[in-house]
C-alpha cells in the first residue's frame, strides 16, 4: 500500500468496526478516488452488508468487487463476488460465475473458501445433478487447510453417500470445534461464515 495511504485507510477501516460505516464509506471513497485500490472491496463489503446510516447496495458492491478483482486482485473482491452469485444478491444465482471466481482465487492463493465455495458448485452444480466426488475434494481442501465449514461439508457428503453415522459424527466434530474457536476467537478465518 502506497504510504500516503496507510494512516487515512486504517482509520476509515476502524470507523466500520466503530459502527459508523456511513462515515467509513464516505472516506473510503475518497481514499479510492484518489488511487487507494485496496479500499474497493471494503467499500463493496459495506454496500453488501450496509450499516450504520448505509442501506444494503448489492449493485454497488459487486461493482466495487469487481474493480477490487480486476484492479488489485483482491481476495475480499473475490469473495464478495462469488457470495453474490452464490446467494442470488441483486442477480440471478449463478453457480457458472461462482465456480470461475472460486478456481481462480484457489489457484492464486490457495485460499481455503475458495475450496470450500467450490466446492459448494460441485455439490448443487448448475444442471441440478451432484458431483459429490469432486465436493469432497474440494471440502478436503478447505478442511486440511482449517476450514471448518470444510469438514461440517465433508459429513453431509459421506450422510449423502449413505455413512450416516460417520457423516454425524463429523458434522458434530465440526460443530464442537466452530463453538471452541469462536469462543477463545470470535473473528477466526477458521470459521468464517460464508
Amino acid at each position: 500500500m502506497d504510504e500516503r495511504f496507510r494512516q487515512p485507510f486504517t482509520e476509515a477501516v476502524a470507523l466500520v468496526e466503530h459502527k459508523t460505516a456511513d462515515q467509513a464509506l464516505s472516506r473510503l471513497i475518497h481514499l479510492a478516488d484518489e488511487g487507494c485500490i485496496e479500499a474497493l472491496s471494503f467499500i463493496g463489503a459495506i454496500y453488501e452488508f450496509g450499516g450504520a446510516n448505509v442501506l444494503k447496495d448489492y449493485e454497488l458492491a459487486r461493482r466495487y468487487y469487481e474493480r477490487s478483482v480486476d484492479e488489485f486482485g483482491a481476495v475480499e473482491g473475490y469473495l464478495g463476488l462469488i457470495r453474490i452469485y452464490l446467494k442470488g444478491l441483486g442477480v440471478e444465482k449463478d453457480f457458472f460465475k461462482v465456480r470461475g471466481y472460486a478456481e481462480k482465487l484457489r489457484g492464486a492463493t490457495g485460499n481455503p473458501l475458495a475450496s470450500f465455495y467450490l466446492g459448494l458448485t460441485f455439490m448443487h452444480d448448475r444442471s441440478g445433478k451432484e458431483n459429490l466426488e469432486m465436493a469432497r475434494e474440494c471440502f478436503r481442501e478447505a478442511w486440511g487447510k482449517g476450514y471448518v465449514y470444510g469438514l461440517t461439508y465433508l459429513g453431509i457428503i459421506e450422510q449423502k453417500s449413505g455413512c450416516y453415522v460417520k457423516g454425524f459424527l463429523m458434522r458434530a466434530k465440526a460443530g464442537l470445534l466452530a463453538f471452541f474457536i469462536s469462543s477463545w476467537r470470535p473473528n477466526s478465518e477458521r470459521v468464517r461464515d460464508f
